[in-house]
């Protein structure tokens, strides 16, 4: 039995597109309660859906809410997509809202007013059609001013969704002053036909995109996680590594300097076998702060492993490094960590610092130097900052290695 796609047909597949990504966006939502706007959309969904059935029901339910509340509700149902979308993606669009009630409003008012005072089909359809666009309009701008969405194919795909819409139920609003008024708008044409599968694209396109996302923003997070140290919410080496890597091609390529500072705290083992763990724990996330609030923006700190952590100082020599490594000393040495009502803390960190080169291969050569800067801190009695220079650096280290007990 072939189906013959009639208005009605058509409504009737919105409205199950409509119930099933309505009642998928709630269930989402209710899976993934960190996403803001997923359920606005998915209650917009839903009133299109019902705005559906009720126009699939002209002639068998009254006027009023056939024809009235059916396109009232079908305008609501857009305008809580794109505030949804607006929600999800942090976008503020000045005058959104009073425009979108305004919007409501007015298509309430000429709908019953061409329904019962001046009864005209094509004056109904020019009504939705200008009101529909406007909604879309609205969409589109709010995204097109969010630079984030240009970056991203899904936001691209959402602005080119609003775009095409609007402009589709434009052209119906001026095609409309050139047909034949309807005497009944089941049978209004094809171009009330196809503003059903416009209203299907919209409802797809916009759920497609925003699950997409929701996904990109989910592997964002996981990607991220994969980077920070749970303990002390630093770089992990491994995201270390990737800004070295990223530094020293800027180096090779432009010749501008950077410093590795390698540092840990001084008898961090006796803190942990006195008080237990649990206070290690927190006098690393402390000494963790005290080198995330005493650097650049753009400087790069990480927890290395242990009490042991490394910084990375783009533009910066050996001496700026130096100049920055004994301010974080002195700031380490002159705090003072009280933890609970028993603990109380004064510890001490030793530094040690390395600089680019240009004959430095990699840079792990420079974090070596780093590293054997530090172990000479150590040496030379701890709470301290050294620097061993490039040439020298490893006969030091091998003399120091030999006249270890």
């Amino acid at each position: 039995m072939a189906i013959q796609l009639d208005f009605r047909t058509l409504s009737l597949t919105l409205m199950l597109f409509s119930l099933v990504f309505g009642l998928g966006m709630f269930a989402y939502s209710r899976e993934h309660a960190k996403f803001s706007g997923i359920r606005t959309m998915g209650a917009g969904y839903l009133l299109i859906g019902g705005g559906c059935v009720l126009l699939g029901l002209r002639h068998f339910i009254y006027d009023f809410v056939s024809i009235v509340l059916a396109n009232t509700a079908i305008i609501i149902g857009v305008v809580l997509i794109y505030r949804g979308l607006f929600r999800f993606r942090g976008i503020s669009l000045r005058h959104e809202r009073w425009l979108s009630t305004t919007l409501v409003l007015v298509l309430a008012a000429l709908m019953y007013v061409y329904t019962f005072h001046i009864p005209d089909v094509n004056l109904r359809i020019q009504a939705f059609s200008i009101v529909f666009a406007a909604a879309c309009l609205i969409g589109a701008t709010g995204f097109l001013r969010h630079r984030e969405s240009h970056n991203r194919m899904a936001g691209k795909m959402l602005i080119a969704m609003f775009l095409l819409v609007s402009a589709f139920f434009i052209f119906r609003f001026f095609r409309s002053f050139y047909e034949v008024p309807p005497e009944d708008f089941m049978n209004a044409g094809w171009l009330s036909a196809l503003a059903i599968v416009a209203g299907e694209f919209l409802v797809i396109l916009s759920s497609f995109c925003t699950i997409w996302m929701a996904s990109d923003e989910l592997q964002d997070e996981l990607s991220e996680i994969a980077r920070i140290d749970p303990l002390t919410g630093l770089y992990n080496r491994r995201a270390f590594d990737e800004c070295c890597d990223i530094e020293f091609s800027r180096a090779q390529r432009s010749g501008a300097p950077f410093a590795i500072i390698m540092c840990d705290l001084d008898h961090f083992k006796r803190v942990n076998d006195r008080y237990g763990h649990h206070v290690g724990d927190e006098v690393l996330r402390r000494f963790a702060n005290t080198l995330k609030e005493h650097i650049r923006k753009h400087d790069v700190v990480a927890r290395f492993g242990g009490e042991e952590f490394v910084l990375l100082l783009p533009g910066k020599d050996t001496e700026q490094g130096l100049e920055v490594a004994e301010k974080l000393r002195a700031k380490t040495a002159d705090t003072q960590i009280t933890i609970g009502d028993d603990v109380c803390l004064t510890l001490s960190a030793s530094f040690g610092v390395a600089h680019y080169d240009s004959s430095d291969r990699e840079w792990s050569a420079v974090l070596h130097r780093a590293d054997n800067a530090l172990y000479a801190a150590k040496k030379q009695g701890r709470n301290r900052v050294v620097d061993l220079g490039t040439e020298n650096q490893s006969v030091q280290a091998e003399q120091m290695l030999s006249t270890q007990p």
